[in-house]
């Protein structure tokens, strides 16, 4: 690879944290051969109660650059949590890099399910050091069972780097349900592009519910229904999924459209996305990209 200065690849890495404590010894070995080391990791602990919070205090009292940050309070709306212990997480890395002198070019995100090959993290942010108006990137993840993901076609949120920049000027990390969408749509709103660099590698330790199964599209219908998309653009994807992964799974997608609107989930308060989302069948019908995607998957079904 070619060199860089210091500077230009400084990243700071921010984890969040949950009752994974038979997950850490891999979570560490994972970061600490990392062959471009963040120059601070921050782990934020939501509430462990099977003993991971003590174990990561422990590791952490012997490395200076890897801090433990407890909450006392979670968040106690589920599809906020992730954002929330993301967001808390930054905030109090960004208060250590600033009491440590640290400027920190990029921002990285590693669920604590992951793990990353040696040179996953130097991969993506020498890649982006090199490029002026890159908003994020990742490797090519793979789930724990061999299932690829290699054709997601943005950066997979679970091991994900930002630019420092992008985020500033995005007001930060959000908490929202889905904030990896959330990120996107301000990224592409301001002009800026997503990176998947295929050299770089990692796994996703958790058998995660596929966006094909009832449950998985369950919860997607309720997250769009949170961000603010419409019915009539709701059912444009019922009709899509009906086709493409099946009847049940697009009434499964559907059902969780409406559970969210039942159970009176409040809907995003940012009128950038949810002007993103609403009215969004249009875009989604008039667009030649969207258009030709849909083609080919149903063409991949057929």
């Amino acid at each position: 690879m070619n060199k860089m200065d210091a500077h230009s690849t400084t990243y700071i890495l921010v984890t969040p944290f949950k009752n994974m404590a038979s997950m850490l010894d891999g979570l560490f070995k994972s970061i600490t051969s990392q062959t471009l080391r963040p120059a601070l990791w921050v782990i934020a602990d939501d509430g462990s109660t099977d003993g991971g919070l003590a174990k990561l205090e422990s590791v952490a009292s012997h490395l200076a650059w890897i801090v433990v940050a407890a909450r006392d309070e979670t968040e106690n709306k589920p599809w906020l949590k992730y954002g929330s212990a993301v967001a808390f997480g930054l905030e109090r890395a960004l208060d250590e890099c600033r009491s440590r002198k640290i400027e920190p070019r990029m921002i990285a995100i590693l669920d604590a399910d992951t793990v990353a090959e040696p040179d996953y993290f130097e991969r993506l942010v020498r890649s982006m050091a090199a490029k002026e108006k890159t908003a994020m990137a990742s490797g090519m993840i793979t789930t724990e069972g061999g299932g690829k993901l290699e054709d997601k076609p943005s950066p997979r949120g679970c091991a994900r780097v930002y630019s420092s920049r992008f985020l500033e000027a995005v007001g930060g990390f959000p908490v929202t349900a889905s904030p990896d969408t959330v990120l996107e749509i301000k990224a592409r709103n301001r002009g800026y592009s997503f990176e998947v660099v295929p050299e770089a590698a990692g796994l996703h330790r958790c058998r995660s519910t596929q966006l094909t199964g009832e449950e998985g599209l369950k919860s997607a219908g309720m997250i769009r229904y949170t961000l603010g998309m419409d019915f009539i653009s709701a059912l444009a994807w019922v009709l899509v999924y009906v086709k493409v992964v099946g009847f049940r799974q697009a009434v499964a997608y559907l059902a969780g459209y409406v559970e969210g609107a039942m159970a009176g989930h409040s809907r995003i308060d940012d009128a950038e996305v949810r002007d993103y989302f609403s009215g969004s069948w249009k875009r989604f019908l008039g667009n030649s990209e969207t258009k030709g995607a849909i083609r080919a998957m149903l063409e991949k079904r057929a």
